[in-house]
C-alpha cells in the first residue's frame, strides 16, 4: 500500500449481492475513496457488495476495493492493491472507460469467479451473489462445462436417460461458492434441467434433448 494518497480514476464498478455489476463512468465527487464510494451508495439502489475503483501511484496502477452493506451505505472494509494482477485489471477498466475495449470484453474480466482467481482480496473472496445474475449464469459460469463433461462421460453412450436422474446428478455435481441461490440447485427437477440446457446452448457446449416425456439424451 502506498504511503501517499493514490490518484483516483473517474470510473467505479459496483458489485451488488442482489443487483449484479453496475459501471459508473465519468465519476466526479469529492476525490476521496471513502467519501466518493459512500456518495455513490447514497444515490443508488444497493444491498450488499463491494466497489472497485482504478487508482495510480506514480507509475504504478492498482485498484481500490471497498466493501459495503445496506446499513447506512457505509464502507466497512477496504483494500488498496498494487501488484501485477491489480495493474492489469486497472488497465482493462481504464481501456473500457476510454472506449478502447467493449463492455463485453471488460465484463469477462470483471466476472466474480475470475476476480477470485486473480485478485488477492478477502473482500472479493468473501463475496457471494444472492441469486446468480443471468448474464453470469448463462454466459460465464465455469461450472456449466464441468457439469456437462461429467454427464457426457456418464450418459454419453445412452440413447435415453430419465431426466429426473440427470437432474439429480446436476444437483450433486454443482459446487459454487459465488452465489447463495444457484439456478442448478432449484427444487424443481424440470426447471433445473431447463436452466442447465439453456446455459449449454448459450455457451455452444451441448444440449439436453427430450426424447419422450420423462426421458432425455445428452448431446
Amino acid at each position: 500500500m502506498s504511503k501517499r494518497d493514490p490518484k483516483l480514476k473517474d470510473i467505479m464498478i459496483l458489485f451488488d449481492r442482489n443487483l449484479g455489476i453496475s459501471i459508473f463512468s465519468n465519476f466526479r465527487a469529492y476525490d476521496n475513496l471513502i467519501d466518493d464510494a459512500e456518495w455513490l451508495l447514497e444515490r443508488t439502489q444497493n444491498s450488499r457488495g463491494f466497489i472497485i475503483r482504478p487508482v495510480s501511484d506514480g507509475d504504478r496502477n492498482g485498484i481500490w476495493i471497498g466493501e459495503y452493506d445496506h446499513n447506512n451505505n457505509e464502507i466497512t472494509r477496504e483494500d488498496l492493491i498494487f501488484n501485477a494482477s491489480a495493474s492489469r485489471l486497472s488497465r482493462a477498466i481504464l481501456d473500457y472507460s476510454e472506449h478502447k475495449i467493449t463492455e463485453k470484453a471488460v465484463m469477462k474480466k470483471l466476472a466474480v469467479d475470475v476476480l477470485k482467481g486473480k485478485i488477492k482480496s478477502k473482500i472479493i473472496q468473501d463475496f457471494k451473489y444472492y441469486t446468480c445474475p443471468a448474464e453470469r449464469f448463462y454466459y460465464t459460469c465455469s461450472n456449466i462445462r464441468k457439469v456437462y463433461e461429467n454427464l457426457k462421460k456418464k450418459y454419453g453412450g445412452e440413447e435415453k436417460v430419465p431426466y429426473s436422474l440427470v437432474a439429480d446428478d446436476v444437483l450433486n455435481i454443482i459446487q459454487c461458492k459465488d452465489v447463495i441461490i444457484c439456478p442448478l440447485k432449484v427444487h424443481n427437477a424440470f426447471e433445473r434441467i431447463y436452466n442447465f440446457n439453456k446455459a449449454l446452448k448459450n455457451l455452444g457446449i451441448g444440449e439436453i434433448i427430450f426424447i419422450s416425456p420423462g426421458m432425455v439424451r445428452i448431446a
